[in-house]
């Protein structure tokens, strides 16, 4: 049987197109997390290697604080970046949900117009099988 087309395949497709395109958005963006996650890990294995030195000049002591003090900022900020990321997901998260609930109902719409199209089409079928049989009778 021959696929029967509805006033609904190109908005099904366009859904389903849209849902595709946030998924991809969603999956682009869990990486770019994963990626600031690694950084971080870096960074907090910079800070966790640091020792505090126990003799020098006061110089030397003050690069110290100075290089410290530039890790924990990179530290926070890649910390905010995450959080940033982290509503961004949020975000696209209820999106895709937006998104796979109107394909759901572009799709239903489409399965229900098959079906009173398969109806009608078996309603005229049986029409004609009657039709055929009242000649035969008659004939």
């Amino acid at each position: 049987m021959a696929k029967i087309k509805t006033k609904f395949d190109s908005l099904v497709k366009l859904k389903k197109l849209k849902v595709e395109e946030k998924e991809r958005e969603l999956t682009n963006l869990n990486n770019q997390i994963a990626q600031v996650y690694e950084e971080l890990a870096e960074i907090q294995k910079e800070i966790d290697k640091f020792e505090y030195p126990k003799e020098g000049n006061f110089a030397l002591i003050t690069q110290f604080k100075i290089l410290q003090n530039s890790l924990f900022k990179q530290l926070q900020e890649k910390q905010n970046y995450i959080n940033f990321l982290e509503n961004q997901k949020i975000i696209l998260q209820t999106q895709l949900k937006e998104l796979n609930l109107e394909y759901e109902k572009m799709k239903y719409l489409q399965a229900e117009e098959i079906k009173k199209y398969v109806k009608k089409l078996k309603e005229k079928e049986a029409k004609e099988m009657d039709e055929i049989a009242l000649m035969l009778y008659k004939g």
